[in-house]
């Protein structure tokens, strides 16, 4: 080891990039999440913790299965040390906030999305430390240092914006709209600078091995289907099934990335620890994006149906208690729990 700077080694355009990222994304992140809170309420919070089932399910999902299926995944494709920790590391952080925002786009449980990214994010305190002394020990012997003063920051920028934005709604309702508006325009320039960025400051990740490329693409699907499939399995309703799925496969990279900072500064290996969770930011959000997509066109498609459907006499608009609901919608409301 060596007292060499992370910085070290990085031109300087990269350098100023970086600390550029930093504030350009807490501003991103504090818009998006002023725009989520002016779609919820505390009653819907009420409603989440007087049945907290989600809650817990999630939490199982993103602490103890995500974090196994990390560590086998890193066995199976034999991967050295250094790309390994960064796997591990990306899979046991909590959920980041741009999971609130696709929660939203894809129809999902918004209150449950932002009380799993803040519960979440307080128990990574101690989850994280814990998943990190189980599976790491396969790689390294050396103690990790957890960021606690970034997670309390995450934990503000999820908390403080939603708060301002639940008190414009039950004040200024009329200003939602305009917010939320803005919240999906900043989130697309979130996810374009997240993608672009990461390729800028970091080109070396470019030449690393297929199995790296592999593993950061391949985790975030392996989230979203395991969290998904669990809470179908327990018989959670459709809407809050995505947001489980969302919320298990999005992680807060920002903070695996300063914890290998912090741990292994001035270590040789630190570029080869910070490869997977550059590559995992950039496909995770390319992975949200098509899935979005893709759910989008699903539900067009499903009122497209459903309005030929009605227009020939289908008694499925009798079957619903409200007119206008689609059969997307009745899908979602009655898979009982």
């Amino acid at each position: 080891m060596t007292d060499a700077s992370p910085e070290e080694g990085l031109p300087k355009y990269a350098q100023a990039l970086r600390e550029a990222n930093k504030v350009i994304v807490i501003f991103l992140v504090v818009v998006i999440m002023l725009a989520v809170g002016c779609v919820v309420t505390v009653d819907d919070f009420k409603s989440t913790l007087r049945r907290p089932v989600g809650v817990i399910i999630g939490f199982l999902s993103q602490f103890v299965v995500l974090p196994l299926t990390a560590f086998g995944l890193a066995h199976a494709l034999k991967l050295n040390a250094a790309y390994a920790l960064g796997l591990l590391v990306s899979a046991t952080c909590p959920g980041g906030v741009t999971s609130n925002l696709f929660a939203y786009w894809m129809d999902g449980d918004v209150c449950l999305s932002i009380t799993m990214t803040t519960l979440s994010t307080v128990a990574a305190m101690g989850m994280m430390p814990l998943n990190l002394f189980l599976y790491g020990r396969s790689w390294t012997s050396e103690s990790v240092v957890i960021p606690y003063s970034n997670i309390a920051i995450a934990l503000a920028l999820t908390l403080v914006p939603v708060a301002a934005g639940m008190l414009i709604k039950y004040r200024k309702p009329s200003w939602c709209k305009i917010i939320t508006l803005l919240g999906s325009i900043f989130g697309f320039l979130a996810i374009f600078f997240t993608i672009s960025s990461g390729g800028i400051i970091d080109p070396s990740m470019f030449a690393s091995p297929w199995q790296v490329w592999f593993a950061g693409a391949i985790q975030p699907l392996l989230g979203y289907a395991l969290g998904y499939f669990f809470a179908l399995a327990l018989r959670r309703p459709h809407a809050e099934c995505r947001t489980i799925s969302i919320e298990t496969g999005t992680q807060n990279i920002g903070l695996a990335l300063v914890l290998l900072l912090v741990t292994f500064q001035g270590s040789d290996q630190l570029n080869n620890l910070l490869v997977i969770p550059n590559v995992y930011r950039g496909v995770l959000a390319l992975h949200s994006l098509w899935l979005t997509g893709l759910y989008l066109a699903w539900k067009r498609w499903c009122r497209g149906v459903s309005g030929a459907q009605d227009h020939h006499g289908s008694p499925l608009a009798q079957q619903s208690e409200e007119p206008g609901k689609d059969r997307c919608e009745m899908e979602n409301y009655n898979h009982t729990e």
